[in-house]
């Protein structure tokens, strides 16, 4: 893998964090735009969307240890 492929896949990966704090940012509003308020409704979108980032920083981690072992 040459870097500028490293840099794409970094790219897809950045994205789709950004991604998953727009959709986070929209889930904690109601349809008229007011706040959401319940603390159980709050916590559990803030936990989702942690485990979807989660997942996407360690593609980034794979993706980099596997650019390394290949290009030492």
């Amino acid at each position: 893998m040459d870097p500028s492929r490293l840099s794409e896949y970094y790219l897809i990966a950045c994205e789709r964090v950004h991604s998953v704090i727009d959709d986070l940012y929209e889930t904690l509003h109601d349809e008229n735009g007011e706040p959401i308020q319940a603390v159980a409704d709050v916590v559990d979108s803030v936990v989702s969307a942690r485990k979807l980032i989660a997942e996407e920083l360690d593609l980034i981690r794979s993706i980099i240890s596997e650019y390394a072992e290949h290009n030492p």
